[in-house]
């Protein structure tokens, strides 16, 4: 005897996470299958046998679940089962057939209004937050009587899971995106100040590694030594300051006459070839004086 079973949940969005990038999530059909903790492999088949001519239209998946039947995985199997897929305006329906009569019909949709958009009615009843965007599963579930309530319970126990996965991802790519939209006069900023520090950092690294004065002035002196070593010929050092010579306006004194005497003395040493020293002259006597 077949079970109808209904129930919806409903869980709030990240702020900064637009309406369209959550319902572009919904649409990522890999991502979805791959967020549920119960499935383990994934292929993409043709519409089966038993669909129904509505749903030759969508995209459906052969899909692999590992179930436990008894807490810490003593007991488990695997459930193979066949899935369409089909894209709404504000999110996804999937449709599962599982073994043993197992029917799942499931709405995803993305409810709420976002700031500045006008506030839309909200439901009675489902516990659904009042402002921002929120994510609302519907599910319709039949089954045998006798296995409705382990079903239920597994179906809302994965998707809870599969839920809180979504709104991670949806968090980290609203945290991305609103980094990226900052304002182009905030990122200028921000660059202009790294480039400051970057300045600052180099120019200090660049004066602790710079050598002292002296040791450049020694090298100097060593480079012109060196120079004029190289050319052969000594260094010539003046002792006097740059610019014009203060002694160059003074006259040389006159050359005293030469006297007779010394004349022949001169002559002498010349002939002779000898080194002989000058006789001083004789003194004047008093006779001669007077």
């Amino acid at each position: 005897m077949s079970k109808r079973t209904l129930f919806t949940s409903t869980t709030p969005l990240p702020r900064g996470l637009s309406r369209e990038a959550a319902i572009a999530f919904l649409h990522d059909h890999v991502q979805m299958i791959d967020l549920n903790p119960l499935i383990k492999e994934r292929h993409r088949i043709p519409p089966p046998p038993h669909s129904p001519d509505e749903e030759l239209g969508c995209i459906w998946y052969s899909l692999t679940d590992k179930v436990s039947y008894l807490p810490g995985g003593l007991a488990s199997s695997e459930i193979t089962y066949t899935c369409a897929f089909h894209d709404l305006s504000r999110g996804l329906q999937t449709h599962c057939y599982a073994p043993m009569g197992v029917e799942t019909r499931s709405k995803w949709s993305i409810g709420g209004s976002m700031p500045g958009e006008p506030s839309e009615p909200v439901e009675l009843g489902l516990g659904a937050p009042t402002s921002g965007l929120y994510l609302r599963e519907d599910v319709d579930l039949r089954c045998n009587i006798l296995m409705a309530g382990f079903v239920k319970k597994t179906i809302k126990k994965s998707h809870s899971t599969l839920v809180d996965r979504l709104s991670e991802v949806a968090r980290s790519q609203a945290g991305a995106s609103s980094s990226s939209s900052m304002p182009s006069g905030y990122q200028q900023q921000r660059q202009q100040q790294q480039q400051q520090q970057q300045q600052t950092a180099s120019s200090q690294s660049s004066r602790s590694q710079k050598p002292p004065s002296l040791t450049l002035q020694n090298d100097r002196q060593s480079t012109s030594h060196s120079r004029h070593a190289s050319s052969g010929n000594p260094p010539v050092h003046s002792h006097h300051p740059s610019g014009p010579n203060p002694y160059t306006d003074r006259p040389l004194p006159p050359t005293p006459p030469v006297e007779l005497e010394d004349k022949a003395l001169l002559a002498g040493h010349a002939q002779h070839g000898s080194r002989h020293q000058p006789q001083p002259r004789p003194q004047p006597t008093t006779a001669e004086l007077q």
